[in-house]
């Protein structure tokens, strides 16, 4: 038994899509969510600086002695992971990838889609997953460009995002792409509109369930599951606490409060 939290990141609110799936498959697992909301979007910054950020993050993280630290960024993952790992040894990190072999393991059509920010989407990370495992599908790699934005900003249920959504999802539309998978955190809460854009044909996936399992897993294997009766749910953020706060509890349906500022 281990009640120690477990530590949650994200550029910003999107996160909060694996912090929901962490907390349904783990109640009894005290969280801390941090939403980088300052530095909000991370698709634009380069790989140096997406080192030294998620750097900042988990050393804030250690303040609380976490037991674990979930990079729940599709973009932090694919270009920090890696460093964040040799960085810091001593700590245990489960990231967040684009599900390309599921994807690939999934179509009848042979063409598969992957949304996310457009550095994820150029990537050579994504790349190396696409020849691992879908080298003899067609991919069709959808870089949507202030998607990202727009869940940070509240406006995940406006009309100018459902036709950002339209405008980016045309390509997969025109194709014959059965299966599509949500490869940025902030975009299963835009789900129900990608699914009736894309139509019943098209299957959707996204990595929160995937990687609460794996945290599960991860932890079973240290005899590290907490055994709490009253978790505890804190939220940090560089941004805004209280715009923070209003978007989060709008998103989640739950009533984030207390969020904290953090300078890192």
């Amino acid at each position: 038994m281990d009640n120690r939290p477990v530590g949650l990141f994200d550029s910003g609110v999107g996160g909060l899509t694996i912090w929901r799936a962490t907390k349904s498959l783990l109640p009894q697992e005290s969280l801390i969510f941090f939403a980088d909301s300052g530095n909000v979007p991370y698709g634009q910054k380069s790989p140096a600086e997406l080192h030294d950020l998620t750097a900042r993050i988990v050393r804030f993280l250690q303040r609380f002695d976490v037991k674990l630290i979930v990079v729940a960024c599709n973009t932090a993952t694919v270009h920090a992971l890696d460093h964040l790992r040799t960085a810091f040894p001593e700590i245990q990190f489960v990231g967040v990838v684009p599900v390309v072999k599921t994807l690939a393991s999934q179509t009848h059509t042979g063409t598969i889609a992957v949304l996310s920010t457009p550095a994820t989407a150029e990537s050579p990370y994504l790349t190396g997953l696409i020849e691992e495992f879908a080298a003899d599908k067609r991919v069709l790699r959808v870089g949507i460009d202030g998607l990202e934005d727009a869940v940070e900003s509240g406006e995940a249920r406006s009309p100018q995002t459902t036709a950002l959504l339209e405008r980016n999802l045309a390509p997969v539309v025109e194709s014959d792409a059965d299966v599509v998978g949500l490869g940025c955190t902030h975009y299963p809460f835009l789900r129900d509109r990608i699914e009736r854009i894309l139509g019943p044909g098209v299957r959707i996936y996204d990595p929160s369930e995937p990687v609460a399992r794996r945290v599960r897993q991860l932890l079973e294997q240290r005899d590290a599951l907490a055994q709490d009766e009253h978790p505890t749910y804190r939220f940090f953020t560089t941004g805004d606490p209280a715009h923070v706060a209003e978007v989060a509890s709008d998103l989640l349906r739950f009533p984030v409060t207390g969020v904290g500022y953090a300078d890192i």
